[in-house]
Parts: structure tokens; C-alpha cells; sequence
């Protein structure tokens, strides 16, 4: 299913696009057709055009923010785990840190001093996600660290960074897609709540938040202009969910010793 749904995205990414900052109030509104795939906006831009473009945006920000938050929070997880009493507690120390600000609440101040865009964004939510990902991998790594294999491979003089990339990390994997996955839909949504209230983002470039914001006027008169981007949020944001779990449960029952 979900490679079926990755298809037609891609498909879809294939079609030609109108420009997005060309305005024809003369064809405001127009409804669904050929040249406009789900038809116009109130200036008369082509809706799919803002779309495709806002969703570029968005997987940029999601991008970023989970490679970084995973990488930089899965190998501080394991060491944390794999370490000694002064190392555990400084990246326990640094995880609790990223986790006493909320992301949403970090990338709000900033944008609101600074002003930034996706890749802004990506960074902010990803340095707040890393804490969470610290906790899950140390957790699992524990918990693994019982498993007599393990203990073997210490026995026989292998080192720490043997037996976190190639036995710790392999197991705990679908774990930590799963926990992505959530962590991923999240962004979407916090990165969409960010644009609608007009932070984080260039009120005039068409973030999926940016246009829900823009279109609220028009949820009775013309409810397609909000329903659209409203979609787009929540199916990317079901589809993380969707593609990590489905993963996860393909591996489920995989043991690498």
C-alpha cells in the first residue's frame, strides 16, 4: 500500500506546475479541471502549483529534522548506555536539557527574533527531538545489554564501537522507526502550526500552514481552498505513521547476533 501511495506521489511531483507567483484574478476560483488540477485560488494561482511547492518546503523541514534528531540521538543513546557513570549522566544531562523547552516553543522565539525558513526550522526541531531519541536508544541498549550474546562479544575483546554498530544498533532499529515515524508526523504538524500563525516561515511563500491561513475566509464560500492544504497536512503526517510502522513490523522478530 504504502509503495503504491509513494507512486502516485511521485507522480504527481512529474506534472507540469504553473507559477506560483503569477496572479490572474480574471480566473479566481475556478473550479477543477485539465489546466488546474484542483483549481484556483482567490488570486487566481494554480492551487496544486502552491501545493507541490509547500510540500517541498515541508519535507525539507521533516528532512532535516528527523535525519539530525535520529543520528545525533541514537548515538548518544547507545554510548550514554555503553559508558561510564560521568559520560551517561552529561548526555542525560544534555537530552533533559532539549527537553525542558518544547521544539514548537524554541522555533517560535526564533523565528520571532530572527525570522528563518525550512532549513531554520529543520535545525530547531531537530536539536529538540534529540532528547527523546536519546532516552528511547539508551533505553533499548539496556535493555539489550542483557542478552548473552552480547556479553560474549565483550568476553572476546570486541570493542564498544563494534558492538554498537554491529549488534546494538541492528536490534533496536525497528524501535526507533517506529518512535520516527511519530516524531516525523509531529513536525509536519508543529512545522504547518508554526506557518498558519505567520513564524518560521515567509508569510507569502505557500507553506501548507501559510495557505490554511490565508484561505480561512473562504472555508463556507469556497471550502475546497481549505480542505486542500488541510489534506495534504494530514496525509503526509498519516503516511510517516503509516510507512515507519509497516517498516517496523516487516522486521519485527529480526535478531542480528
Amino acid at each position: 500500500m504504502k509503495q503504491k501511495i509513494a507512486a502516485a506521489l511521485f507522480l504527481l511531483a512529474l506534472l507540469p506546475r504553473a507559477d506560483i507567483l503569477r496572479t490572474d484574478v480574471l480566473h479566481a476560483f475556478q473550479d477543477c479541471s485539465p489546466e488546474h488540477l484542483l483549481g484556483t485560488d482567490n488570486l487566481g494561482r494554480d492551487v496544486y502549483s502552491l501545493l507541490a511547492e509547500g510540500a517541498f518546503r515541508t519535507l525539507t523541514v521533516v528532512g532535516l529534522a528527523s535525519s539530525l534528531s535520529l543520528t545525533a540521538g541514537t548515538l548518544l543513546g547507545m554510548t550514554a548506555a555503553c559508558s561510564g557513570r560521568t559520560v551517561k549522566s552529561l548526555i542525560q544531562l544534555f537530552a533533559d536539557l532539549t527537553l525542558i523547552v518544547p521544539s514548537f516553543i524554541s522555533a517560535l522565539i526564533l523565528s520571532a527574533l530572527f525570522g528563518f525558513g525550512p532549513v531554520g526550522a529543520g535545525l530547531v526541531f531537530g536539536i529538540g527531538n534529540i532528547g527523546g531519541y536519546v532516552h528511547q536508544a539508551q533505553s533499548l541498549t539496556q535493555r539489550l545489554k542483557t542478552r548473552g550474546f552480547l556479553e560474549a562479544e565483550t568476553v572476546l575483546g570486541a570493542g564498544t564501537a563494534r558492538v554498537i554498530f554491529a549488534h546494538i544498533l541492528p536490534n533496536i532499529c525497528r524501535q526507533l522507526l517506529i518512535y520516527l515515524g511519530n516524531k516525523a508526523s509531529s513536525v509536519t504538524l508543529q512545522y504547518a502550526g508554526l506557518a498558519f500563525i505567520g513564524l518560521g516561515t515567509d508569510v507569502t511563500s505557500p507553506d501548507w500552514g501559510t495557505l490554511l491561513y490565508q484561505y480561512r475566509s473562504y472555508l463556507f464560500t469556497c471550502p475546497r481552498l481549505v480542505l486542500c492544504p488541510a489534506a495534504a497536512i494530514c496525509l503526509l503526517a498519516l503516511w510517516f505513521h503509516v510507512l515507519f510502522d509497516s517498516r517496523a513490523q516487516k522486521d519485527e522478530g529480526t535478531i542480528y547476533d
